[in-house]
């Protein structure tokens, strides 16, 4: 656990790795705020943690500006094949099902049908135009530096590259990017073994010269879709035109004294963390028995999970899904339930100007390619189940994709000003809502809220109910699972929060998460 509480700074970033953090604060440094820094980490994040996000991703960043409005830039992937025949669609489009052996294991498509046009150079683009201070080459040095200059893996990615290997065999230029010759033959490199990108880092020294226009426009689009479309995918260069991010307003949820922002519809990820929060805001959670706690929380966890699966899908309808699962009504209904009446990268910054910006990023598990001369790796979000509920390229061109993506920001009297977010698929909600009840319901400090055993409880396919816990985690009684993971100490299952918090009395805290690989900066 990276974190610290200071007195006299200016700033604070938490990211998933300590390059991402530092660069953040090397920006800031510049002349840069928390949104200029934001950018910078979210770039060098995906350099330092690649395969949780990339330039070939997309992802969400929920801004709370000085002044307390909140905003949030929608820059998440869309579904593919304007102009492209109809038989590379589903079943044409020769899916390839993988197994990655996280958790209880999870089913995913790779290879060029799972590709989806990506967002993040016209959502980064876009965060600098609306609340930076810096311009997209200046924010992007330091992640081009990384690339070029190297890095030591992290853990967390080191662990990933060995579940995922069979993505990563693919094709030969993923191979050239994430294995390693050694005197018993290749293999994925491993913890604390360097890395370089030196294709990726003339990518981003590209496009900060081109900007979003040589991605989405320019040689650098015809190269992608070029690419894409050789290995049977869908993206083609009008996809890529006519891609813009989306500003929406974010979902807000009173809860205590304060109000919470999170991610919007058509995203699901916000929307089931507020019917969490909802859910068990009845209750004085710090005053409860462990068994009694895991109850409430293991439950609202279970049912908001089980309708994020079954009821959100369309696009036009999810605010309207939103809105009626997150009234008094439908809680009153879940907390009778109870009682029996994703991979994915986060990073948060925050200046003394009240400027806080979580960005929450991914590309899926990968889809297994990188594209020729570039270092692009693509994502493959099209083939991830809890993503597409409606089924493999069941979406229509130019619809943006389902997230459980939740970038946050708590603004209370109790609390401060609280900036978090999580990687983690299904266990993204409920990560952010356990830190931010260890905050606000608790009064813990940000690195034991963020550091406290989780708990984790859905219904997997089937109605089959699980329960996951860390050691020393608050559960209920385990006995009317059908499945029960135990895990000895923090976990990546468990998602990866990480945090920043402008404190009530005007210092700073930053946490990132152990059971990722995360780090923290001050300025």
């Amino acid at each position: 656990m990276e974190t610290e509480k200071r007195v006299g700074h200016t700033f604070a970033a938490s990211a998933g790795t300590p390059y991402a953090a530092e660069a953040a604060a090397e920006v800031y440094r510049a002349g840069g705020n928390a949104a200029d820094a934001a950018v910078a980490a979210a770039a060098a994040v995906s350099v330092t943690e690649p395969l949780m996000s990339s330039i070939g991703g997309g992802g969400f960043a929920l801004v709370r500006t000085p002044s307390g409005d909140p905003e949030l830039i929608d820059y998440f992937d869309v579904m593919p094949g304007k102009d492209m025949p109809e038989s590379l669609i589903g079943a044409g489009g020769r899916p390839q099902t993988i197994r990655i052996k996280l958790g209880a294991g999870v089913d995913s498509i790779i290879g060029g049908p799972s590709v989806a046009v990506p967002g993040s150079v016209k959502g980064w683009e876009m965060l600098l135009e609306r609340h930076g201070r810096l311009s997209l080459k200046e924010v992007l040095k330091p992640a081009a530096r990384l690339a070029r200059d190297g890095f030591l893996l992290c853990k967390n990615s080191a662990d990933y590259f060995l579940v995922a290997d069979e993505a990563l065999s693919l094709t030969g230029e993923t191979r050239r990017n994430f294995f390693k010759s050694t005197s018993e033959g290749e293999r994925v490199y491993h913890e604390n073994e360097e890395m370089r990108f030196p294709d990726l880092a003339d990518t981003f020294d590209a496009v900060g010269e081109g900007g979003s226009e040589l991605f989405y426009r320019g040689d650098l689009s015809r190269r992608i879709t070029a690419y894409i479309q050789e290995m049977g995918g869908l993206v083609s260069e009008r996809d890529m035109a006519e891609y813009q991010p989306t500003i929406r307003e974010p979902l807000v949820v009173e809860y205590g004294s304060g109000l919470m922002f999170t991610n919007a519809p058509p995203s699901a990820g916000g929307a089931t963390l507020a019917q969490m929060l909802k859910v068990v805001s009845d209750y004085d959670l710090d005053s409860l028995s462990p068994e009694e706690y895991g109850k409430i929380v293991g439950g609202a966890m279970r049912y908001a999970l089980r309708d994020r699966e079954v009821e959100y899908g369309d696009e036009e309808r999810n605010l309207e899904v939103a809105r009626r699962l997150t009234t008094e009504e439908y809680a009153r209904a879940q907390r009778r339930k109870i009682f029996g009446s994703s991979h994915t990268s986060h990073l948060s910054c925050v200046d003394s100007d009240g400027l806080a910006v979580a960005i929450t990023a991914s590309m899926g598990y990968g889809s297994g390619l990188v594209v020729p001369g570039t270092g692009i790796p693509l994502g493959n979000t099209l083939g991830e189940p809890e993503l597409n509920p409606r089924g493999f390229h069941a979406l229509k061109p130019g619809e943006k994709l389902i997230s459980s993506m939740s970038p946050t920001v708590v603004s209370s009297e109790k609390g401060g000003l609280i900036c978090l977010g999580s990687p983690g698929a299904t266990r993204i909600p409920s990560a952010i809502l356990q830190a931010i009840i260890n905050v606000i319901d608790f009064g813990m400090p940000l690195e034991s809220a963020v550091l406290f055993p989780r708990i984790h409880s859905e219904f997997r396919p089937g109605g089959k109910t699980l329960f996951a816990y860390e050691a020393g985690a608050r559960k209920s009684e385990l006995d009317g699972f059908d499945q029960v993971l135990n895990y000895e100490g923090p976990n990546m299952y468990f998602g990866g929060v990480n945090a920043v918090r402008l404190t009530p009395e005007g210092t700073f805290e930053a946490a990132a998460d152990p059971r990722r690989s995360g780090g923290s900066a001050f300025v």
